[in-house]
């Protein structure tokens, strides 16, 4: 979990107004600029924590990273890449130097990356949008910021109606970029869905099992407690199961049927936290959430930032399963629906658009916006989480398989090692009961006309 905040054309007092803004994704901070861009980076070390801060360099090359190579030793290897640090920040610069920008598509993990080449600077993110950048340009001037906020403290920010409107509707997912004009996103690495495959169930599980391993492999970090954000159900607890984590932060509901207490004691792991989402919690946090986001996307999440608040008093590094309904047809309980029933998330009655796309797309420009979520707690409480069940090889594999074996996560339960409770329990969906969509749409509009 980094900030990185990027003036081109600009000066030094923006910049640091701009780093400044987003301080709380890091401990420790530098600058850098030269006499075409300034470049100031918050800094939370995690991988080597005796690394210096970005930009690494190497030739005519400057990297500034966010988020995590996670196969940066093995391509290393596979590369011939001499390392003099255990920092993934070096592979990714003598990486983008050795191919000139190139072979991008062979970086796995979750990332913002900015390098200048010699000539110009660059920006690219994953392939899922783990890690954003937003990008504001003017007619002599560029800024690019790993959140909103960063933008807003040097540009008065215009926000558009129509986006606007899309939040009401969608809550934000079918809009591309954020509410405000002219603020983009920087692109994400190309995702090109694999082709179908032949191959027996039982090998399938076997090859299935060993990508899990390798991921939860790549992700660990040593010398730090693994910590999980953890739920009643399939993705999460598969985390638990494989990880063996220290700590376990739960949230879970006075309301009977929303509770998945039974379920969360299946799948608890090491020390168990579990806040209760009551009156007092909607209460007292859901300002804070909106101090925290700056980029509307998804549900009500106060929840997420009580959590996470909870969570940083013990970790560094938490793990989360998100992912996991997109990449192995969780949601097939709405599959047979008009898509946009589906997409309609508020009451509001008409369409902004007439949205033709399928559910999967939809599941996965759903995901996007969670993950935007998941991003802001995380980098307001200065810690990162990471997502196993988004290993590139891991969804590259599970994708070319026959639908019939992910229908309702079947493949995945069969490896999971989970409870049959938990196998066999009823997916309850994430709405909170303080806030209806509607209401919570209704709360961040007040809130930004203030």
């Amino acid at each position: 979990m980094c900030g990185i905040s990027v003036v081109i054309g600009g000066t030094q007092e923006e910049v640091t107004k701009m780093g400044t803004a987003i301080s709380h994704r890091g401990v420790m901070n530098s600058l850098y600029e030269n006499e075409y861009f300034h470049v100031y980076y918050n800094w939370l070390p995690i991988t080597d924590k005796k690394a210096h801060p970005c930009p690494y360099e190497y030739g005519d090359y400057k990297v500034w990273l966010n988020g995590y190579i996670s196969n940066w030793k093995e391509l290393a290897k596979k590369y011939d890449i001499d390392m003099m640090t255990s920092c993934d920040s070096e592979l990714l610069v003598k990486f983008l130097y050795k191919f000139k920008g190139g072979k991008l598509d062979e970086l796995n993990g979750f990332f913002a990356v900015v390098y200048w080449d010699g000539d110009d600077m660059v920006g690219f993110t994953d392939r899922y949008g783990i890690k954003q950048l937003y990008k504001y340009e003017t007619e002599d001037k560029t800024y690019i910021c790993s959140e909103v906020k960063g933008l807003k403290a040097v540009v008065d920010l215009e926000v558009v109606p129509e986006a606007l409107d899309d939040w009401e509707y969608s809550l934000g997912v079918m809009n591309r970029h954020t509410i405000y004009k002219n603020v983009e996103r920087v692109d994400c690495l190309p995702f090109y869905k694999p082709q179908k495959i032949e191959i027996d169930y039982e090998e399938a599980k076997l090859r299935l099992a060993d990508l899990l391993y390798q991921s939860c492999k790549r992700n660990k970090v040593e010398n730090t407690p693994d910590c999980v954000f953890l739920s009643g159900g399939i993705d999460s607890g598969v985390i638990a199961q494989w990880i063996k984590p220290q700590y376990s932060f739960s949230v879970d509901y006075q309301d009977e049927n929303l509770s998945e207490i039974e379920n969360i004691k299946h799948n608890s792991y090491g020390n168990h936290y579990t806040i209760i989402c009551n009156d007092n919690l909607v209460e007292n946090y859901s300002q804070l959430t909106l101090d925290a986001l700056d980029d509307l996307k998804a549900g009500s999440c106060y929840t997420n930032y009580a959590i996470t608040e909870m969570a940083s008093n013990y970790a560094l590094v938490n793990y989360s399963g998100a992912g996991g309904d997109e990449v192995f047809n969780g949601y097939t309980h709405r599959y047979d629906k008009n898509i946009n029933d589906v997409v309609k998330r508020t009451s509001r009655k008409d369409r902004i658009e007439n949205y033709w796309l399928t559910h999967k797309e939809y599941d996965w420009r759903f995901l996007k916006a969670v993950l935007v979520v998941e991003d802001r707690m995380s980098g307001w409480h200065t810690m990162e989480t990471r997502y196993p069940l988004l290993d590139n090889d891991l969804v590259d594999f599970a994708l070319s398989l026959p639908d019939e074996y992910l229908e309702n996560k079947r493949i995945l339960k069969d490896i999971s090692g989970l409870h049959p409770d938990v196998i066999a329990g009823k997916k309850k969906g994430f709405s909170n009961p303080h806030f209806t969509n509607d209401e919570w749409a209704k709360h961040c509009i007040e809130n930004l006309r203030e």
